[in-house]
């Protein structure tokens, strides 16, 4: 198939970590080359008193920030460098918009001299597990506990939404701003179910009755990037999750002992492959990358189609015009004891190299982020969720999405695929096989469990846990 957005979204988009190969995640991790190690004797950033300016920036020091220029482009983070401009004008900011991140800044962290503010994003992103491991990031306490840029009578902390730290916490320590409030759900056009009459599912039985009338119609039920079947894995963990409740997914992160043969995983495991053996995917899916399968769902050769909450500022320009972009959780299983789990929280990750030549113009900057105008440009620009309170969008693909997780007790997101690089590469392959029928739900569980065992066993791997 011709693309036809190549000029305006490249083979890969902001959060496609997913894409790269095991093979070019080995080339470009930082697990697989030399790393400065962190500097024990860095500078550290303490909060001083003054308000305006608790970073105590020196404000001819030049600020370098790089940007992952994907789906979000970098139009954003221009405008909030002329904020920090606003403040500090002599201060020369150096802006780089890339998609190869770990191409261009792991050579930067080996040499022990790393750029300030880093979008850490990505096809290239690099592992999130080694830069903590390696002691390669500064902790982000100060900047969390800071005033606010807007009221100095508010930490920085008290201005951000439920759930948003969780991902960038490592062993209870913040290394990572997550800066967008993402949820992955399962997206269908609600200008075409109300043309068809037809009711958007809320249990797995409920889809499946649906599946052959939308068939009748000359359309597939699903279909997905399968060439990064990672985009499948929040659908499945959720599906878990929602059955079992979210400690069967815990589990799994937690690398406990058969944790994916939980009757819970086996039957998500199950209701997938059920898909493939119905016939209820989009025919060549397991082929087509993640603008294929945008692109099919588009053009309304399905119906269905799981991805992240990005998904209708992605395709503005691309999707018809009466094309209706709506979010619904993942169809529950009969018998769900959590049926509102939803993986949702902070995602797109601004990290603070600790050898960083300006520490505090980088807090400073994530402050600037973290301000109402800052949140409200973000917003606006790319029509996303923000992770800071109070800042309200027009976009009703937003809004509801924003209905799905009002529920705090029911976000939550799977994170073995960011805490452990083997088994990150291990998912992919392996939901690719379950969805396209070259693998039974047991050879996934089993490939799953010998991965998480392996992984468990390796002394050599720093274990993370979630924060109860």
């Amino acid at each position: 198939m011709t693309n036809p957005t190549a000029d305006r979204h490249p083979i890969f988009t902001r959060r496609n970590l997913f894409g790269a190969t095991a093979a070019g995640l080995a080339a470009t991790s930082l697990g697989a080359c030399a790393t400065s190690g962190g500097d024990d004797d860095a500078e550290e950033v303490t909060v001083g008193g003054d308000a305006e300016n608790p970073f105590e920036v020196d404000g001819s020091a030049p600020l370098d920030v790089v940007i992952f220029d994907g789906g979000f482009g970098n139009e954003y983070a221009l405008a909030h460098q002329e904020i920090y401009n606003r403040s500090f004008p002599d201060a020369e900011i150096e802006h780089l918009a890339t998609q190869a991140i770990a191409e261009t800044q792991q050579p930067r962290f080996a040499e022990g001299k790393p750029c300030d503010v880093l979008d850490n994003s990505g096809a290239q992103q690099i592992p999130m597990d080694s830069l903590v491991s390696d002691g390669e990031l500064a902790e982000l306490t100060p900047l969390l506990d800071a005033p606010s840029y807007d009221d100095p009578e508010v930490t920085v902390r008290d201005t951000l939404r439920d759930g948003v730290l969780s991902m960038g916490t490592f062993n209870g320590k913040v290394y990572a701003l997550n800066y967008v409030f993402s949820a992955w759900t399962v997206w269908y056009d609600a200008k075409l179910f109300r043309d068809k009459g037809w009711t958007p599912p809320e249990t797995w039985e409920e889809m499946l009755a649906l599946c052959p009338t939308i068939q009748a119609e000359g359309i597939a039920p699903w279909t997905y990037a399968g060439q990064h079947p990672v985009y499948l894995y929040d659908l499945f963990l959720i599906l878990a999750g929602r059955h079992g409740g979210v400690d069967v997914v815990k589990a799994i992160d937690h690398l406990e002992p058969d944790a994916w043969r939980h009757e819970s995983v086996v039957k998500a495991a199950e209701a997938l492959a059920g898909l493939h053996t119905a016939g209820y995917i989009l025919e060549g899916t397991p082929g087509i990358d993640h603008i294929q399968s945008q692109t099919a769902f588009n053009e309304r050769r399905a119906a269905f189609l799981p991805c992240g909450s990005w998904l209708p500022n992605e395709q503005k320009g691309i999707a018809p015009d009466d094309f209706e972009y709506a979010p619904i959780g993942v169809p529950y299983l009969e018998g769900s004891v959590q049926p509102g789990l939803i993986s949702a929280g902070g995602e797109e990750p601004f990290v603070i190299p600790k050898n960083a030549s300006n520490l505090a113009g980088a807090y400073e900057y994530l402050r600037i982020m973290l301000s109402q105008e800052g949140a409200q440009v973000f917003g606006d620009t790319v029509q996303a969720a923000t992770v800071v309170k109070g800042v309200e969008l027009d976009n009703p693909a937003a809004k509801m999405t924003d209905a799905l997780v009002s529920n705090p007790d029911d976000l939550f997101q799977p994170r073995f695929r960011f805490w452990y690089t083997k088994m990150n590469e291990e998912v992919r392959p392996a939901l690719g096989a379950l969805l396209s029928g070259d693998a039974t739900p047991e050879e996934f569980i089993d490939r799953m469990q010998t991965a998480a065992d392996e992984t468990a066993a390796d002394d050599t791997i720093e274990k993370f846990r979630h924060e109860d």
